[in-house]
């Protein structure tokens, strides 16, 4: 079946000294992973990094086999060029932070195009608005909505039952956030879901709610990899 489908780059992994597997995340097939010949070598090699730098918009041509194997890629076009991203070194590190967390998020995904409009959106807002301090933080608790563990914002408690995602008056048996976090992230939970643009957290509590959101994301998502990126940010914000 011959397909056209926006898709976002997460990875490329050189496969020999010639060939490169790269995995996207796409609007009509979910996860998916190319076999691509000749990616490092060839008169075509050149073109073909440019438009597949990880964290890329791309529109895919694809005969789609859907048989667990790689796909053989047919063209590529780029549908967004970057214009400040790969200029601004905070807005770099969050891109990159950011697609790490997908790469492991979505690698069990299927096509989910409210999904998919999700990160095609954020991916160009990142770009094209003033750099937020924030956004990737906001990006984790949104996505969280289209992955099916947002939190239950309803809920009373003092603990939050990172399992359940739920706020609970009672020490939970699953793992949990403490007494401290949870208000934390209850606070900057409901910050989000208000909708609320004048944000203000702390360097530290910018760290904290990233280590949050990352064990939350552990205990929902299977083998969910810490991003390496993270290090990163957590200099930054020290």
């Amino acid at each position: 079946m011959l397909l056209t489908t926006p898709a976002i780059v997460l990875s490329v992994i050189k496969y020999n000294d010639a060939d490169a597997v790269i995995k996207v995340f796409t609007a009509q097939t979910g996860f998916t992973a190319f076999f691509i010949r000749g990616f490092f070598k060839g008169r075509k090699s050149r073109s073909r990094k440019a438009v597949f730098q990880p964290g890329a918009l791309v529109e895919l041509v694809f005969d789609y086999k859907n048989k667990g194997q790689l796909e053989h890629l047919k063209d590529v076009r780029l549908l967004y060029h970057y214009k400040t991203i790969h200029q601004d070194f905070d807005k770099l590190n969050i891109a990159t932070f950011l697609r790490e967390v997908l790469l492991e998020s979505l690698k069990n995904e299927q096509a989910d195009a409210d999904l998919f409009q999700f990160i095609f959106e954020k991916f160009i807002a990142l770009d094209q608005e003033k750099y937020h301090p924030d956004f990737h933080l906001i990006f984790l608790l949104q996505l969280t909505r289209y992955l099916g563990f947002f939190p239950d914002l309803q809920s009373v408690g003092i603990y939050f039952d990172l399992q359940n995602a739920v706020f609970t008056s009672q020490i939970p048996l699953n793992p949990y956030l403490t007494e401290v976090e949870t208000q934390l992230f209850r606070n900057f939970s409901g910050m989000i879901f208000a909708a609320k643009k004048d944000i203000k957290i702390t360097q530290l509590d910018r760290k904290k709610l990233i280590d949050m959101l990352l064990r939350f994301y552990r205990y929902h998502i299977t083998q969910f990899k810490m991003p390496k990126s993270v290090k990163i940010l957590h200099q930054i914000y020290q």
